[in-house]
């Protein structure tokens, strides 16, 4: 009797070449996933900066003008600053900085907000710091602001701080 041998064409993929190129595709997918996530992550915390800086410099710019057109400072604490117009239009004006949960700086009498809600600023510590004149050094007011956006929270949260000082005129 003749032996025959009996011949097997291998026209398709095996069960681990197929199982090795969904482990490499998986691989691809998960780095490219990760670095997009990455990417997000940064352009949300970066928005969050741009929005937190601007309302910062914003509330500093209002809080220098008022101050540069100033007559006098009648009172200055930590979170609270009365000043008076040079025209004498706005008797006692004031910047204060109202704490709490929802904490921002409000100008007037009626405590009107100047800061956006979505900003949240820091009363806890020293944000106005006066200083009367001395020798040939105006009365100066120092602010120390500290912010952070209140709708991104963790890694893509931003917090801010600026600090200024303001010499005023003396008339």
């Amino acid at each position: 009797m003749k032996k025959t041998k009996i011949y097997f064409n291998k026209n398709g993929y095996t069960l681990i070449e197929l199982v090795v190129v969904m482990m490499v595709f998986s691989t691809l997918a998960i780095i490219i996933v990760q670095a997009l996530a990455l990417s997000l992550r940064g352009a949300r915390k970066s928005e969050s900066l741009i929005q937190t800086k601007e309302n910062v410099e914003y509330v500093m710019g209002v809080i220098e003008r008022g101050l540069r057109n100033s007559r006098t400072i009648v009172s200055c604490t930590g979170t609270q600053l009365v000043y008076t117009d040079y025209d004498g239009t706005t008797p006692n004006p004031s910047f204060r900085c109202i704490g709490g949960a929802d904490g921002y700086i409000a100008t007037g009498p009626t405590d009107l907000r100047i800061t956006s809600p979505d900003i949240y600023i820091d009363c806890g510590s020293t944000v106005f710091y006066c200083t009367s004149a001395s020798a040939n050094v105006p009365p100066s007011v120092t602010l120390n602001i500290s912010a952070r956006d209140v709708n991104s929270l963790g890694a893509e949260g931003a917090l801010y701080s600026s600090t200024t000082k303001i010499l005023l005129r003396t008339y």
